[in-house]
């Protein structure tokens, strides 16, 4: 089984997944790697009988177990294992999609006035850019953070990105946003990240993740922001907007319309709560 795992590796390096997808699935396997050689099983004579006996002394939710057996199809299917077919035949109910955590309309008034309020700080100007690119674009926190100044196109009004599977997709800017950008590409080669540190290297998510954190504490949101909220947060607000789901999935890149749905549930339990509050 671990003489496997390399070069699996390889095969989903080579349909370039983020080293954020790849993980769960690596660690997956090592799981079961693990669970093979503590039973004296192997993969070449794993049954059914065994595998769910895997599965069910890792104790997992129905949605962890949902992608366990996503990951081992995948793997199975790869290794031409014929308890592939098995898998794929086995069905779960349906897991609750919980809506997507995003900035409500107040949140995101306070932060946008809080990045360009506190002129006191010398990361200002750059944090602003960056969260107000987030916000109006709904790029990822990874695309922000590779952003470099050559895909940034100020008189083309957009940036290209390189997307999850090597897509090569623009994304336009708004006119607030592309005055935030001006002065930090300025004078930039078209290979230096965009947002940078002190010490002139490109910020990494983690980064990314604790400016948020700071920025919301000042902006006095009382709660934890993940940079992925700022992603929601663009999505729900055009929704609202234009009461397009087809724009939205257009607009984040997403290959599946089923993706993109979480966002109609949003808009549904505004409705309710605005039919709901209609006559207070």
């Amino acid at each position: 089984m671990r003489t496997r795992i390399p070069a699996y590796a390889e095969h989903l390096k080579a349909r370039q997944l983020a080293a954020g997808t790849l993980m769960p699935y690596l660690a997956e396997l090592e799981r079961l790697a693990r669970f093979l050689e503590a039973e004296g099983l192997s993969l070449e004579t794993l049954t059914l009988p065994q595998l769910t006996r895997y599965l069910a002394r890792e104790g997992r939710a129905s949605g962890t177990t949902r992608r366990a057996l996503t990951i081992l199809h995948q793997f199975l299917n790869w290794a031409k294992h014929p308890l592939a077919t098995e898998l794929g035949a086995i069905r779960l109910p349906r897991a609750h999609t919980p809506s997507p955590d995003y900035l409500s309309e107040a949140e995101e008034k306070a932060l946008r006035k809080t990045l360009k309020a506190r002129t006191d700080l010398k990361c200002q100007a750059r944090d602003r850019a960056l969260f107000c690119l987030m916000l109006d674009t709904g790029i990822r926190v990874s695309e922000a953070a590779g952003l470099t100044a050559g895909a940034v196109e100020l008189l083309e009004k957009l940036i290209r990105l390189v997307t999850k599977g090597g897509k090569h997709r623009p994304r336009f800017l708004p006119m607030e946003t592309r005055d935030l950008l001006k002065p930090l590409v300025a004078g930039l080669a078209p290979t230096a990240p965009v947002f940078q540190t002190s010490s002139g290297k490109g910020i990494c998510p983690r980064h990314i993740r604790r400016l948020l954190d700071a920025w919301a504490l000042r902006a006095g949101i009382e709660r934890s922001i993940h940079p992925h909220a700022l992603r929601h947060t663009f999505a729900t607000s055009l929704l609202k907007k234009s009461g397009n789901l087809r724009l939205v999935q257009l607009a984040l890149d997403h290959e599946s319309p089923k993706t993109t749905a979480i966002y109609a549930h949003v808009a549904d339990e505004e409705l309710r709560a605005a039919i709901e509050g209609r006559r207070a």
